[in-house]
C-alpha cells in the first residue's frame, strides 16, 4: 500500500509542475506583451482617421445626377486622386499604417530578444517546472515577436533569423541538455 501511495504522490507532483509550466510561460508571455503595450500602445484608426467624416456632398451635373468627383474637386475636397479615384482617406491611413509598423517593430524588439533570453534562461536553470515554464514562455514570446513584423521583413532578413535562432537553440540545446 505504502509504494501506490507514493507513486501516486510522484504522478500528483509531475503534474502540479507540468500545470506550473504551462502558467508560467502564459504569464511570462502576457507580462511582455501587456508591458510593450502599456509602453507604446497599439494605434487605433479612429485616432489618425476617426475625424474624416467621408465624403463630401455628392455633385450634380445640370441635369440633376449625380456624378464622380474628378481630380481637381477631389484635391481641393483634400482628396487624393489615385487610379480616378477620390480616396479621402489615404494621408491618414498612411500615417496610420507608419505608427502601426513603428509598433510592431517595437514589439519584435523586445519579444524575440526578451524570449530567447528566457529560453536560455530556462536551459540553464534547474527546476524543471521554472525551467519549462520559462522556455515555453520565451518561445511563445519569440514567436509573437517574429510574427509581428514578419511581413515586414525581406526573405534573407526572415531566413537571417530563423537561422540564427536555430543556432542559437541547438548550441543551448547541446550545451545543456546533453544527456
Amino acid at each position: 500500500m505504502k509504494k501506490v501511495k507514493s507513486v501516486n504522490k510522484f504522478n500528483l507532483t509531475k503534474i502540479k509542475a507540468i500545470i506550473l509550466s504551462f502558467i508560467i510561460a502564459i504569464v511570462l508571455a502576457s507580462f511582455v506583451i501587456y508591458l510593450v503595450q502599456s509602453i507604446h500602445a497599439n494605434p487605433k484608426w479612429d485616432d489618425y482617421c476617426g475625424k474624416i467624416r467621408g465624403y463630401p456632398k455628392p455633385i450634380y451635373d445640370a441635369k440633376g445626377v449625380e456624378r464622380q468627383v474628378n481630380e481637381t474637386e477631389c484635391v481641393s475636397t483634400n482628396g487624393t486622386w489615385i487610379n480616378n479615384y477620390c480616396d479621402y482617406y489615404y494621408e491618414c491611413q498612411q500615417q496610420f499604417n507608419n505608427a502601426t509598423d513603428k509598433h510592431k517593430n517595437i514589439v519584435f524588439l523586445v519579444s524575440v530578444p526578451v524570449g530567447l533570453i528566457a529560453v536560455g534562461a530556462g536551459i540553464i536553470l534547474a527546476l524543471p517546472s521554472v525551467s519549462s515554464g520559462l522556455m515555453l514562455g520565451g518561445g511563445i514570446l519569440t514567436i509573437y515577436g517574429v510574427g509581428q513584423y514578419w511581413e515586414n521583413l525581406s526573405n534573407w532578413v526572415r531566413t537571417l533569423i530563423l537561422g540564427v535562432v536555430l543556432l542559437i537553440l541547438i548550441w543551448l540545446a547541446y550545451k545543456k541538455l546533453r544527456a
